[in-house]
């Protein structure tokens, strides 16, 4: 009974870390209007998540992730931005190509498609990227799109779990508000960082 006691604490224990990180990306994403929170609050979470992988348990999660939100403002603002611009961009081509009646330029659907898909992997590595290397804008980019080419494997795994989360909410709503973001980025985090030890 003594270690059924000790796991149920301990599963309940991760189970209120998640909870409470999670809401503070919800509160601190809607602190900055949704539009100017939602990359510096979720560049904070990824970096309170960091710790707990990396088995600092007992830091001050809203100290951590307040400091972060603030020392991380701008950087991860103009990523977010350029994330944003590039979404944007393809979004806007593959309806363009879409629309286009002539044979020969539906071609181009097929090479927008690879983009998209290398856009969506390498965002898998963005924010594990940022909050563990102190590189600049343009090295986030260029090192998750790296890495993100040459750990096929894990790429997949993340991709494929990612996805898998995203249909457990959908099927379940009422986890969005307490676990949509925090299992995520653990998930995400968790992956990166042995990939991070693996090129180290």
């Amino acid at each position: 009974m003594e270690g059924f006691a000790r796991g149920f604490y301990s599963i309940s224990e991760w189970v209120m870390r998640f909870m409470y990180v999670n809401i503070l990306w919800i509160l601190f994403t809607f602190l900055g209007l949704v539009v100017f929170g939602f990359f510096p609050a979720t560049t904070a979470m990824f970096a309170v998540v960091r710790k707990w992988i990396v088995k600092e348990y007992d830091i001050p999660v809203f100290n951590t992730f307040w400091q972060t939100y603030k020392s991380e403002f701008f950087r991860s603002s103009i990523i977010g931005l350029v994330i944003s611009a590039f979404g944007l961009l393809l979004y806007s081509n593959i309806h363009i190509i879409q629309a286009i009646t002539v044979p020969l330029l539906k071609l181009l659907y097929i090479p927008n498609v690879i983009l998209i898909l290398i856009f969506v992997l390498t965002l898998l590595y963005i924010f594990p990227v940022l909050v563990h290397f102190d590189i600049g804008v343009i090295g986030v980019v260029k090192n998750a799109l790296i890495i993100m080419t040459i750990n096929p494997i894990h790429t997949f795994c993340m991709g494929t779990l990612t996805g898998f989360l995203f249909f457990i909410y959908r099927s379940f709503p009422g986890l969005i508000p307490f676990f949509s973001g925090s299992l995520i980025a653990f998930l995400l985090m968790w992956f990166s960082n042995n990939v991070f030890r693996k090129i180290r």
